[in-house]
């Protein structure tokens, strides 16, 4: 008889139990996300809305900025809109920079319910890569056929050239022997300095010197010219090759060195820009290539400022290897004069 009243108590007490989790869990389970993008096919430059909404009765405490974004997805701006009480709305506008398909991961919103914090994730979304070229181009063009030279014109060339180079070489010798030997020390011929900033000043005059482009070649000539000049003077006062380094890459980079962040950001409207007109086939309207002529002139302004102590270290540097050449040279010239006088 105890042991049935046990059964009977340690039933009710696993009851009570399940119906207290089910009714905790039930204000979690109330909460819903929903995440929404308004293309999923974008080309290099373009637009997209990411739209995360939230439901239930919750408080949100915090939500994602732009660090939560691969670098190839770069957020404009965010918007909350807060409709009702149980209704949360987050806009993300972002444009899309990636050549390939790839997958947004989820986006973690903290929220607050009934004294407990949780944490709801985002759906993962794909983006694909819209490419703007025709099928005909995706094909490799076929070869040219392989134009067969005369090889019997190469042997007279050839021969032509021996000749010359013997005769050269007989007239120096002859000459020596009827000049009488003089030592003449050669001169040490000193490269001069080329300050970066002075060579970008003058790169930003010749563009802007230039009538305004009319069609897509001249756009592009424009942008591949003012990114090209700012590529030059990263590699020369910053030390590494930004000639043949992707926009993304140049960035981190300077990332990577603790440039200004002024800086680092007028580099990456310039060569994002001109990406987006040589790789979309994009063209800018005429006050978007003023736009452009107006932040390399800041982005002058701003390395002016900003580097001006470093130019100055690189002309130091600059100055010693020079001292050291010059030492070296005359040291040479000095063992040549007394293996001349011997």
């Amino acid at each position: 008889m105890k042991l049935l009243k046990f059964c009977k108590r340690g039933l009710i007490a696993s009851v009570l139990t399940c119906i207290a989790l089910i009714f905790s869990g039930s204000t979690l389970l109330a909460q819903q996300l929903h995440t929404f993008v308004d293309h999923d096919s974008l080309r290099v430059g373009d637009p997209v809305t990411l739209s995360i909404v939230i439901e239930g009765n919750y408080s949100l405490q915090e939500y994602p900025d732009g660090d939560a974004f691969p670098e190839d997805l770069e957020l404009q701006n965010r918007q909350r809109f807060q409709v009702s009480a149980t209704r949360d709305s987050i806009v993300y506008n972002l444009q899309f920079f990636s050549l390939e398909d790839m997958v947004l991961d989820r986006l973690n919103f903290q929220i607050r319910i009934d004294q407990r914090d949780t944490t709801l994730q985002s759906s993962r979304v794909p983006l694909y890569f819209k490419t703007t070229l025709a099928e005909d181009d995706d094909e490799l063009r076929p070869f040219k056929p392989i134009f067969d030279f005369a090889r019997s014109y190469w042997i007279w060339i050839l021969a032509a050239l021996l000749l010359a180079l013997l005769g050269y070489y007989l007239f120096t010798l002859i000459k020596k022997r009827t000049q009488k030997e003089v030592f003449i020390p050669r001169p040490f011929e000193s490269t001069p300095f080329v300050n970066p900033l002075r060579e970008l000043e003058t790169s930003m005059e010749q563009i802007k010197s230039q009538p305004p482009p009319m069609n897509e070649k001249e756009f592009e000539q424009f942008y591949v010219q003012l990114a090209d000049a700012i590529r030059l003077y990263l590699k020369r006062v910053y030390d590494f090759p930004a000639l043949e380094m992707t926009s993304g890459e140049i960035v981190r980079k300077l990332q990577e060195l603790r440039a200004s962040s002024d800086l680092i950001k007028k580099v990456k409207k310039v060569l994002y820009d001109a990406d987006m007109v040589k790789f979309a086939k994009f063209n800018p309207a005429s006050d978007q290539v003023a736009d452009a002529l107006k932040t390399g002139t800041d982005f002058v302004e701003t390395a002016r400022t900003i580097d001006s102590e470093r130019i100055e270290y690189l002309e130091h540097q600059h100055t010693e290897k020079q001292q050291e050449l010059k030492t070296e040279h005359e040291q040479k010239e000095l063992e040549r004069k007394q293996e001349f006088e011997q």
